[in-house]
């Protein structure tokens, strides 16, 4: 029997937009604090004899990209508890200094699971990034996880 009712007009509408301005002080910082190596994200003499032309952002650095719009109401009926299921990260074109970013949130899906614990709803929320030239730079949908 089949647990899930929600209000499915909010099936890829959009949500939430923002923005972020990428410096090379952003990269540096973060490629440091994630333990990255390589010298295309931390060396800008380095990064300007590689095809890349310059430094570019670790692929992970979209997870820096953060809403601070809450879900919108999708009036589950089920699950009193909910917990993260995940990240899911897509990396299109590389991310530089100077960059300015447009984040545009979505719910991309809802489904229900049975585990061996019972009945589980994802709601999947999908951040699609983009940079000042309307170029695509990266997609990140991450599930939420509700239970009873």
């Amino acid at each position: 029997m089949s647990v899930l009712e929600y209000d499915s007009s909010w099936i890829g509408k959009e949500f939430d937009r923002y923005t972020y301005h990428v410096t090379k002080e952003d990269i540096i910082e973060f490629a440091r604090s994630v333990g990255e190596t390589n010298p295309v994200h931390l060396d800008e003499a380095y990064a300007t004899t590689t095809p890349y032309g310059g430094l570019i952002a670790p692929c992970t650095f979209c997870v820096v990209f953060r809403s601070n719009a809450r879900l919108p109401d999708l009036k589950l009926s089920y699950g009193k508890r909910g917990f993260d299921g995940g990240k899911e990260c897509a990396f299109i074109t590389p991310i530089r200094p100077g960059d300015t970013i447009t984040g545009v949130d979505r719910i991309a899906q809802v489904y229900e699971k049975t585990g061996r614990s019972g009945s589980m709803i994802f709601v999947v929320r999908e951040s699609e990034f983009s940079n000042q030239h309307g170029e695509k730079v990266a997609v990140v949908r991450q599930s939420l996880i509700r239970r009873d």
